[in-house]
């Protein structure tokens, strides 16, 4: 059989197809993998005595979004942060109901002049909707961010198509916000010493998301108020973030909403920052007074650190709670670093999470990420994080959690240090 001879346009042809074929797989992004729960968490997180976590957990490139079954209604909690922090809110509701069955409970409820308490189960949310397709998260975060800046500097507001249509979404999320603003602020100053002090007793925040527990707290403190209903409890900690920067949860309990803006305001006066820009920030309604002390905390902790003023600015952005829990943590983990690690001696806010430039010039950006993907943004943001600062310095990653192998690998390819697993370094002892 004569071979057959191909010219060699072609063949260069056929080569240079494959060769961009070959590049367009390496330029494509991972999409973010649903897990099984099992695999993920120790076995007394999976299930209790009033809780169970369901085995899908869906992933935004950032963080884990679980759903919770439990006796007292259905909950998402996005981070597993968050998780852990349902779960703890779940233990304090079975707390709760133990107690509305006891004589003594019985006794101070009459005292009070109340008849009948509802029972913790008449709290309880509807079902949570699961839903399988991934999350838009907190990716949608660091494109309003740079969205912002380039309209900052272009007047003309000349954007692509596709961030057209992410902006009409982020809009729309952003009134829906708005619009639930004043009901958020009016709740806060709602909440009074004796919810506050039932929720030191339980160890949860008295600011929580989590409208079961509100509502059994207060119906609980209303009987109490009047009834002298002495008990106590040996509860922990669990507003989130306070694991890291440890006076944060005292002074959410004792201090009412008033109390904790004149507290931050003076802390943050205190820093140097613009008094205007306090201003802005303290009248931010997305934020609960738990994360607005906390951040303010984290900023505080700072010391001696240039730039915070853009720590402000930055903490604007944020419009969702998902988005506000992984900008407060991240800092909270800064600061962390900052005062064990290795001093730092400015941060830049360019990008939706600060850049922490060290004394010795060497560059860390901290995540409070759960599971890195490789995908868009974080492409992106690795290209920016290379273009900053003199060739050669070092570019430190630390992640609270892990990355994809896929991920790992592009962050080497860029020759960024990878730090994974930060959790397991201060979660102990090395609270600041």
């Amino acid at each position: 059989m004569t071979a057959v001879r191909l010219p060699v346009s072609i063949i260069l042809l056929g080569l240079s197809i494959m060769f961009l074929d070959a590049r367009a797989d390496q330029q494509s992004y991972e999409d973010p993998e649903a897990q099984s729960a099992a695999n993920m968490l120790p076995a007394d997180i999976l299930q209790g005595e009033h809780h169970k976590v369901d085995d899908l957990v869906r992933s935004d490139g950032y963080l884990n979004y679980y759903t919770i079954r439990s006796d007292y209604g259905e909950f998402e909690a996005v981070s597993t942060a968050m998780l852990r922090t349902r779960i703890a809110e779940i233990e304090a509701l079975g707390v709760l109901e133990d107690l509305s069955k006891t004589e003594v409970f019985a006794k101070a409820a009459a005292d009070a002049g109340v008849r009948q308490i509802k029972s913790i189960q008449q709290f309880a949310t509807n079902p949570v909707e699961t839903v399988v397709g991934i999350p838009s998260g907190i990716g949608r975060m660091f494109k309003r961010y740079k969205r912002q800046a380039v309209e900052a500097k272009d007047a003309t507001k000349e954007l692509v198509a596709g961030d057209d249509e992410e902006a009409g979404d982020d809009e729309s999320d952003t009134d829906d916000e708005s619009n639930a603003a004043m009901d958020l602020t009016e709740s806060y100053l709602g909440v009074g010493k004796a919810q506050r002090n039932w929720s030191r007793k339980l160890g949860t925040d008295p600011y929580s998301s989590n409208e079961v527990l509100q509502a059994a707290i207060k119906e609980v403190a209303w009987a109490d108020r009047l009834g002298k209903l002495g008990m106590g409890f040996a509860g922990i900690p669990k507003i989130p973030g306070a694991d890291i920067i440890k006076d944060v949860n005292e002074a959410v309990w004792s201090k009412d909403p008033y109390e904790l803006r004149d507290l931050n305001y003076s802390r943050l006066v205190a820093t140097g920052a613009d008094e205007t820009l306090i201003e802005e920030y303290l009248a931010n309604p997305l934020m609960t007074p738990s994360q607005q002390t906390l951040l303010t905390a984290a900023i505080a902790e700072l010391e001696g650190v240039s730039g915070r003023n853009g720590l402000l600015r930055q903490s604007l952005n944020p419009k969702t709670e998902s988005e506000i829990d992984f900008f407060i943590k991240s800092l909270a983990m800064l600061a962390w670093y900052h005062r064990t690690q290795e001093s730092v001696a400015s941060v830049d806010t360019t990008a939706a999470i600060p850049l922490a430039i060290r004394v010795s010039g060497a560059m860390v950006r901290i995540f409070a990420a759960d599971h890195l993907y490789w995908t868009e943004t974080v492409a992106i943001a690795s290209e920016n994080y290379t273009d900053m600062g003199e060739a050669g310095r070092k570019r430190d990653i630390w992640l609270l959690g892990t990355a994809s192998e896929r991920c790992r690998e592009e962050l080497d390819a860029f020759g960024f240090n990878l730090q994974e697993n930060v959790a397991a370094m201060y979660v102990d002892n090395n609270e600041l």
